[in-house]
C-alpha cells in the first residue's frame, strides 16, 4: 500500500517540477519564428458589399471629382491649337487637339465645348464662309469664338467691305461673332503699290542693285499728274476766292453803275436787265509731255539720293469780267478797274510766295532724305479699298476688341533686301526673310504692311 501511494506521489512531484521548469523556459526564451499573419480572405465567392463596392466603381469619375477650374485647365491644355482652324476645312494642318475628350459624357461634353471654341482661332476667306459657320457649329457654339482670321483676295475686297460695315441680324460680323475680341484681317495686295513702291524705291536706290527699270519713270509721270490736278484744284480754290472777296465786300461800297447788256433780237429794248451767265472755269495749267519726264529722270540719275519733282510754272489766271458777258465784255468803271488789278495783283503775290515757300523747304540733292515708307505706300492703297475697309469696321467692330490689318505685298527677295537696307528703321525682317512696318492706326485700326519676298527664276 505504502509502494503504491509513493509511486503517484512522485509522479506528481516530478510533474509539477517539469511543468514549472517548462513554463520558466517558455516565458524566458526568444521567439522562434516570424509573427503569425491572418490569413486574407477568400475571394472565390464575393460578398455582397463586394458587389456594392464595384457598383460605386463603374460611375466614379477621377475627372469630374477635380474642381471646375481644375477640369478648365485640363480642357484647355487638351484642346487648344497654336494654328488657326481654317474653315472650310484645308488638308496638310494638324492641330493635334483631343475631340475625343468630347465624347466623354454629357457633362464633359456641354463644360469642354466652349472652352474649344474660345481658345482656338478661325480662318476664312470668305464672308459666306463666316456666315455659315454659324449655322454648321450652331449659334450656341459659333457665339463663344472671340478670335478671327480674315484673309482677303482683291478680287473679293467689295464683298468683305459690305458685309464687315452690315448691320443686319441675317449676315453681318456683328451678328456671326458677337464675342469678338481679336481681329486679324491678311490683305492680298498684289501688284497693287508696285508701281509706287517701286518708282520711289528707284528714286532712293542709291544702294545699287537690279531693279525695274522703266517703273520709275512711269511713277514720275503720274506723281506729276497728281502735281498738276492739285495745282488746277488749288488755282480754281483761290480764284474763287478772290471773287467772292471782291463781290461780296468790295463791290457794294462801289456807286451803282449800269450794266452793259446786250441788246434783243431785233434792235429793240425791252428795259430789263438780265443777270449774266457765270464766268468760265479757268484753263487748266499747261500739260507736260512724257518724254519731258523721261528725259528728267534720266537727268537726275547723277544725284540718286534727290527726288524726282516736276512742278509746273506758277500761272496766274486772269479774273473773269464781271461787267457784260463773255462774248462781248463791257468796259467796267475807273474804280473797278483798279480793284480788279489789286486783286490781280494780290493773286500774283501769293503765287509767288507759295514758290519760294516751297523752295525753301525742298530738299538739298546731296541730303538723303527719304519720305515715310509707309505714308508712300497709304497714298496707293487708299484707292484699292483700304480706307473703306477700315471705315467698314468703326460702327459693327466692338469698342473693346482688336483690330489689325496686314497689307501683303509680293515683291522679288533681292528688292526686299534693298528697301530693308533702304529704311531700317521702318522695315523689320522675320526668320523668312519677309519684311514689315510698325502699326499705325488708321481710322481706329491697327495698319500695317508685310513684303513677301519672291524666288525669280531665271
Amino acid at each position: 500500500m505504502a509502494s503504491r501511494d509513493s509511486t503517484p506521489r512522485s509522479r506528481s512531484r516530478s510533474s509539477t517540477d517539469s511543468s514549472g521548469s517548462s513554463d520558466t523556459t517558455m516565458l524566458d526564451a526568444p521567439p522562434l519564428g516570424p509573427p503569425v499573419r491572418p490569413r486574407p480572405a477568400s475571394h472565390t465567392n464575393p460578398s455582397a458589399m463586394t458587389e456594392t463596392v464595384r457598383a460605386k466603381d463603374a460611375s466614379f469619375s477621377l475627372l469630374l471629382s477635380l474642381p471646375r477650374e481644375l477640369r478648365d485647365r485640363i480642357y484647355f491644355y487638351a484642346l487648344a491649337s497654336p494654328f488657326p482652324f481654317w474653315w472650310p476645312t484645308v488638308g496638310g494642318t494638324r492641330h493635334n487637339v483631343a475631340l475625343g475628350l468630347l465624347t466623354v459624357s454629357r457633362q464633359v461634353h456641354d463644360e469642354a465645348t466652349p472652352i474649344l471654341y474660345s481658345s482656338n482661332k478661325f480662318l476664312f476667306t470668305h464672308p459666306s464662309d463666316c456666315n455659315i459657320f454659324r449655322v454648321v457649329a450652331s449659334p450656341v457654339h459659333s457665339a463663344q469664338i472671340n478670335e478671327v482670321c480674315f484673309r482677303i483676295r482683291e478680287k473679293d475686297l467689295r464683298l468683305w467691305t459690305t458685309y464687315l460695315g452690315s448691320k443686319t441680324l441675317e449676315r453681318s460680323l456683328k451678328a456671326d461673332l458677337p464675342k469678338l475680341k481679336s481681329l486679324w484681317i491678311f490683305l492680298r495686295c498684289g501688284n497693287v503699290g508696285l508701281p509706287g513702291v517701286l518708282g520711289h524705291m528707284g528714286h532712293m536706290g542709291h544702294m545699287g542693285g537690279h531693279g525695274a527699270h522703266g517703273l520709275p519713270v512711269v511713277a514720275a509721270h503720274v506723281q506729276a499728274v497728281q502735281n498738276a490736278v492739285g495745282q488746277q484744284v488749288q488755282a480754281v480754290h483761290q480764284q474763287f476766292q478772290i471773287q467772292q472777296q471782291v463781290q461780296n465786300h468790295q463791290l457794294p461800297q462801289l456807286p451803282p453803275q449800269p450794266l452793259a447788256t446786250p441788246a434783243p433780237a431785233g434792235g429793240q429794248d425791252d428795259g430789263t436787265n438780265n443777270p449774266p451767265p457765270p464766268p468760265p472755269p479757268p484753263p487748266p495749267p499747261p500739260a507736260v509731255p512724257f518724254l519731258t519726264f523721261a528725259q528728267g529722270f534720266q537727268g537726275n540719275q547723277g544725284n540718286p539720293g534727290n527726288h524726282v519733282h516736276f512742278h509746273a510754272p506758277p500761272h496766274v489766271h486772269p479774273l473773269p469780267a464781271l461787267h457784260g458777258t463773255t462774248g462781248q465784255p463791257a468796259n467796267p468803271g475807273p474804280l473797278t478797274q483798279h480793284m480788279l488789278a489789286q486783286a490781280q495783283a494780290q493773286n500774283l503775290a501769293q503765287h509767288q510766295n507759295q514758290h519760294h515757300h516751297h523752295q525753301q523747304h525742298q530738299p538739298h540733292p546731296h541730303a538723303h532724305h527719304h519720305a515715310p515708307f509707309y505714308t508712300h505706300f497709304l497714298r496707293w492703297e487708299r484707292e484699292l479699298g483700304l480706307e473703306n475697309l477700315c471705315l467698314s469696321l468703326q460702327e459693327t467692330r466692338p469698342h473693346d476688341s482688336e483690330c489689325k490689318i496686314v497689307c501683303i505685298m509680293r515683291l522679288p527677295r533681292l528688292e526686299v533686301q534693298r528697301l530693308t537696307r533702304l529704311y531700317p528703321e521702318e522695315l523689320s525682317v522675320d526668320r523668312n526673310g519677309d519684311a514689315r512696318t510698325r502699326f499705325r492706326r488708321l481710322h481706329g485700326v491697327e495698319v500695317s504692311l508685310e513684303i513677301a519676298g519672291v524666288d525669280v527664276v531665271g
